[in-house]
């Protein structure tokens, strides 16, 4: 197989041409043809197909974006290997490749002919511009485009131009040369011309940047390029001497007469009076004050001088103008390092070590010294022993080249010259931004120097001082810097207090910002939990490990709750939980009240599906044919509820709030549950939640139950509830502002409005839930809502429509790579061609579906997806396949235990029934699924089809439909007993699944 990018995309395999699309195929492809006949790792190839937003699983979908790329090329060409992919051709069978393989030969080679032979054959091979598949594949364009002026320059030789110099200033000549570069320059170019465009522009320009950025390398080549420049090293200088070293410079450089000036400073205005002259101050820092001074002195007794300064902060003179010179670029820092190990051990890093060197560059802030010192280690060490030693970076980069001054010799010594120039209250929030592994926000500074009793503005100095910078309104901090403060922290045994000072400020934050998820301010609040997710981690970490940080530990986790939720985040849920169960026994504060009642509810969920587990190896027959399996009595479960339940609902009417308020009733509804499930059971999906002491409970918790009510409702078919509940719930959280709850209730309530036969009121709040969710939840969550907006207008019969609106959602999974999003994008597309009896197309839409990953889908899924083929397979009239498929979407929808998808099945039972001539059995599946359902759904979609193929009326679906199947939405659902009508439901709709069952002639479990 050969693979072009210069000019267009071109695949084939000999003669015959291949076709790869959709972008993430042919970023994959792209990817694993730069590294032609070696293994990929899983974490790179996700970093460059998905440069800005990843998958939730980058696992699961590089495994479903392979395997349809597999099904495209020859066999055996893509290779699953441990720890990532390969692609198996020959670097020379890739044209981007060989282009970059011939070049690097070519710079490599001793011979100037043979390295111009190279340089011409690549550059045969650029016919025209690269191909890239988009975004996240910038830096191979760079690399191609600086390799390409690499090969016209070893094609053409030609001497090296001298544009760009300055002239000579005739009134400045026999100045002192100076010193010349050790090494060529690397990278830089834009920096190095945005400080002439400064200095053209004003008379004094300060060159910021961390340690070790290569600040006097830029500004030493800057002074090669104008004759007459003087250089003022002051790294020598202590307070007091500055004049004395400028004085010393400009002697040597400049030629003057016999002077009359005693003074340092006076004998050097004298000397610069009438010329014009680039003065460079290298490394301000250490005497900032005083060399400010000194150039404010020069730039008003000697009008000809410009000053180019170099120093870790400015020097705060009106009208200086800065050049900040970060981290090298990827690229640019990649070969300085790459060159240097060539210069340390004579062979450059190899392939292998791409992934190594690449790890390097960035656990080394693409800083020019350290990335010199870590490359000089490869005398000794391999690139993999350098990468892992990184993990004590200063041990390693202990020693440096002997010739350089001291400052520079080790990567400690470098961010020591910084330290020493530090105020105290600036070392402290040095050492404090050092435990902030995200960064600190802006908004936060404040409360996060209140935490640690510095003052907000040593931040900014640090920030000045080139140890913070500035990047998406959060100060950051270099990882080198990170590592210097931890273990300064460490050395001084204050790493634990630093942390759990950490830990209470990201709780206080995480509170603040917590609040705000149940209102108007919920996306502002996502944003925030987001951006500090490792502070977040980091603190949790440093209260698990410190147990005076127990209390603490409960409130960073009663603040992180509702965000695990929204996220569906639930190991981290769990594992909080957990750790901190115990400490929230005390029950003295809200978050401890949460805490537990969280824990208490989710340890007896635990307790009964672990007792489920437990069940009977062959349990009988007739106890298996209904909506769930047999289990033991969930009496641990209820023991533990009823033993710890009145603690803390009684805590919770003391410390209330929003969430503590939902407590008493969720303990109370599920220990009823527990209660009054039979032995041999588990626990049904139809937990009653009553309104004691609701009555003056915060707005929001009465709306959070009644969409509890209105979800348990909907999953297992009570209509009347479902519509009572739906419209309250959303009528309160549109009141409040409550966006998530809106979009919730919002999904809720198109439901009932659907089973109402409303199906335009239907659409218009699914598409409203649908767009309010947007950004909130999963992409897969965000499938399924447009997935119910299309199956309404599949009912209301606008066809275009839905074909308009599938076209956005598969465009929505496939560019989030979501696998459980384009399965179901690919099942709405099916059911888009069975509701126009399109049964072959219904199918191809089907096979789109990875079958690899189905056993990661959810059981609704999977029921879903195998009744869709069970009616497309009906409406091809092949009748025995379809059965077939019946049998194995049945089982799934009762584990499932959500009764829509048990009607579902039921409704294609009942179509493949008709089709056999079975009307009478046909009506009692239908009848079935309307009971099941809670309600007729009268225009659903196969069902209409089907019936007019068959010209019967035996899948009707009102006049199948039973007595009451769909209740007055005004009704009331209360009973004495306070139970709710869903339990009957649940009942009644085991006894239709064992019908079912017989009428597909397969017993379930058979």
């Amino acid at each position: 197989m050969r693979l072009r990018f210069f000019g267009g995309l071109s695949i084939a395999d000999g003669d015959r041409a291949l076709d790869v699309r959709g972008r993430g195929q042919q970023a994959l492809l792209f990817r694993l043809a730069l590294d032609a006949g070696t293994t990929v790792a899983y974490r790179a190839l996700a970093e460059d197909v998905w440069p800005d937003d990843p998958p939730e699983d980058p696992r699961a979908s590089l495994q479903s974006l392979a395997s349809r790329l597999r099904r495209e090329l020859p066999p055996g060409t893509l290779e699953a290997v441990p720890g990532g992919y390969r692609l198996g051709i020959d670097r020379a069978d890739v044209d981007v490749v060989r282009f970059t393989d011939l070049v690097e030969r070519a710079r490599r080679s001793e011979d100037p002919s043979a390295a111009a032979a190279d340089a011409r054959a690549a550059l045969a091979l650029w016919i025209g511009d690269p191909w890239t598949p988009g975004g996240g594949f910038d830096w191979v364009v760079r690399d191609l485009l600086e390799d390409r002026a690499h090969a016209e320059r070893l094609a053409s030789p030609a001497p090296p131009s001298a544009v760009g110099l300055a002239a000579a200033d005739p009134s400045a000549t026999d100045a002192a040369p100076i010193p010349a570069a050790l090494t060529p320059l690397i990278g830089r170019q834009d920096e190095l011309a945005l400080i002439d465009e400064q200095l053209r522009a004003e008379r004094l320009v300060t060159l910021i940047g961390p340690g070790g950025a290569g600040k006097t390398t830029l500004a030493f080549e800057t002074a090669r390029r104008r004759p007459g420049a003087v250089v003022v090293e002051l790294a020598p200088a202590a307070p007091g001497e500055v004049w004395a070293a400028v004085a010393g410079a400009v002697g040597r450089s400049i030629r003057v007469g016999e002077l009359v000036s005693t003074s340092a400073r006076d004998r050097v205005l004298e000397a610069l009076t009438g010329r014009t002259a680039l003065i460079v101050l290298d490394n301000c820092e250490h005497v900032s004050a005083e060399a400010a001074a000194v150039a404010l002195d020069l730039l008003r007794g000697a009008p000809g001088t410009r000053i180019l300064a170099t120093s870790r902060e400015p020097l705060g003179l009106a009208g200086e103008a800065f050049v900040d010179l970060g981290p090298l670029p990827d690229d640019d820092a990649r070969e300085l390092f790459s060159r240097r190990v060539r210069a340390a051990r004579g062979t450059s890093p190899s392939l292998e070590d791409t992934d190594a060197v690449a790890r390097i560059v960035t656990r080394l802030d693409g800083l020019p010294l350290a990335l010199e010192l870590a490359a000089a280690k490869a005398r000794t060490l391999t690139i993999g022993e350098i990468d892992s030693g990184l993990d004590d970076r200063f041990a390693l980069l202990a020693t440096g080249p002997r010739a350089i001054e001291a400052r520079h010799q080790t990567l400690r010594a470098l961010i020591d010259w910084s330290w020493e120039t530090l105020t105290e209250a600036e070392r402290a929030s040095l050492l404090a931004a050092a435990v902030f592994p995200d960064g600190i926000g802006a908004r936060d500074v404040a409360v996060v120097a209140r935490a640690f009793d510095v003052d907000a503005a040593s931040f900014d100095a640090l920030v000045d001082k080139s140890l913070l910078h500035r990047s998406e309104r959060r100060l950051r901090m270099l990882e080198t810097v990170r590592e210097y403060g931890i273990d300064r922290l460490r050395r001084e045994g204050r790493e634990a207090e630093f942390r759990g000072i950490q830990a209470h400020a990201m709780a206080d934050l995480a509170a603040r910002e917590d609040a705000r998820l149940r209102g108007p301010g919920v996306r502002e609040g996502l944003a925030w939990f987001d951006a500090d997710d490792e502070n977040l981690s980091a603190a949790l970490r440093t209260c698990a490990e410190q147990p005076d940080l127990a209390e603490v530990g409960v409130r960073l986790v009663r603040a992180n709750l509702w965000t695990w939720l929204m996220r569906e985040r639930f190991e981290e849920l769990a594992a909080g939980i957990t750790r901190f169960f115990d400490t929230a026994g005390a029950l003295d504060s809200e978050p401890a009240v949460v805490v537990r009642g969280v824990g208490l509810l989710a340890r007896a969920f635990d307790i009964s599906r672990r007792e489920s587990d437990r069940r009977e190896a062959v349990p009988p027959a007739e106890s298996r044919s209904g909506l769930v399996a047999d289990t033991a009595a969930p009496s641990a479960a209820l023991d533990l509820l009823e033993r710890e339940s009145p603690a803390v609902i009684a805590a919770a009417a003391v410390h209330r709030s929003e969430l503590s308020a939902v407590i008493g009733p969720l303990l109370r509804g599920v220990a009823m549950t527990a209660r009054d499930t039979p032995p041999g059971r588990p626990w049904p999906r139809t937990t009653v939640i009553d309104d004691t002491g609701l009555a003056d409970a915060p707005e929001w918790s009465r709306a959070f139950v009644s969409m509890m009510r209105s979800a348990i409702a909907q999953n297992s078919g009570d209509t009347a509830t479902l519509g009572i509940e739906s419209e309250k719930s959303l009528a309160s959280f549109l009141r409040l502002g409550d966006v998530w709850g809106t979009a919730f209730a919002s999904q809720m309530r198109s439901e009932w409005l659907q089973l109402a036969g409303r199906l335009d009121e239907a659409l218009e709040v699914a598409d409203t839930s649908t767009e309010a969710l947007t950004g909130l939840t999963s992409t897969a969550d965000l499938v399924q809502q447009r997935a119910q907006s299309i199956g309404l207008l599949l009912r209301l019969g606008r066809i275009d429509e839905a074909r308009e609106r599938l076209v956005q959602t598969a465009e929505l999974a496939r560019e989030k790579e979501s696998p459980q999003g384009i399965a179901q994008a690919a099942m709405s597309a099916a059911t888009i061609e069975i509701a126009v009896g399109d049964g072959d197309a219904a199918l191809r839409h089907l096979d789109e579906v990875d079958v690899g990953a189905m056993p990661s889908f959810p059981d609704q899924l999977v029921a879903w997806a195998r009744s869709k083929r069970a009616q497309a397979l009906v409406l091809l009239g092949r009748n025995d396949d379809a059965a077939a498929a019946l049998r194995a979407a049945l089982p799934a929808a009762i584990g499932s235990g959500d009764h829509p998808i048990v009607s579902d099945v039921a409704v294609s039972i009942a179509g493949w029934l008709a089709a056999e001539r079975r009307d009478a059995d046909a009506a009692r599946a239908l009848t079935a699924a309307a009971r099941i359902r809670g309600g007729v759904d009268a225009q659903e979609p196969f069902l209409r089809v089907l019936r007019e193929r068959l010209g019967t009326d035996a899948l009707d679906p009102t006049a199948a439909a039973p007595p009451g199947a769909m209740s007055d939405p005004g009704e009331s659902v209360a009973r004495p007993d306070g139970a709710s009508r869903a339990e009957d439901a649940t009942a009644e709709a085991e006894r239709e699944v064992a019908a079912l069952s017989a009428l597909l002639g397969s017993p379930l479990g058979a």
